[in-house]
């Protein structure tokens, strides 16, 4: 006798039917969007020289490229963003969970489970600690709506 009623498989055609629409919403090419994470790589490493960490993980976060077909920004913003969570001082980890608001903190999860998810590519420790700090700040309702979400990064 089975549990379940729903036939779970089938929602995975459907995130990925509207994961494919959402790329296509966007209005600009795969090249203007990488000339966008490169552009803001370079803000957000001056941040990160000033020591600035705030600005850096605001930066980082901001305008996250979604949806199937960027992969190679995708892969380029995630590596930024932990570039700045690994230059952060850990007293200061706080202080900036604390600055962001409740979507970049919701941006910044989705970029936390994506490095757990590589962790070959990822410092999964800092990215464990950075977590646990999220979660604090944003609560439980942060992982529900990372989850729920459907713009993958």
């Amino acid at each position: 006798m089975a549990h379940r009623k729903l036939a779970i498989d089938g929602f995975d055609e459907e995130h990925k039917q509207i994961a494919e629409q959402m790329q296509y919403m966007s209005t600009k090419s795969d090249s203007e969007i990488m000339l966008m994470v490169d552009q803001k790589a370079s803000a957000v490493r001056a941040a990160i020289t000033r020591g600035n960490s705030t600005e850096a993980l605001e930066r980082a976060l901001a305008e996250p490229p979604y949806g199937r077909g960027q992969e190679a920004a995708q892969s380029a913003n995630a590596l930024l963003v932990a570039e700045v969570l690994m230059a952060t001082r850990t007293q200061d980890v706080n202080g900036v969970v604390g600055g962001l608001s409740e979507d970049d903190r919701d941006v910044l999860l989705k970029y936390i489970y994506h490095g757990l998810a590589h962790p070959t590519e990822f410092n999964c420790g800092v990215l464990l600690s950075w977590h646990e700090r999220v979660v604090e700040a944003g609560g439980l309702g942060s992982i529900v709506r990372v989850m729920a979400d459907r713009k993958i990064l």
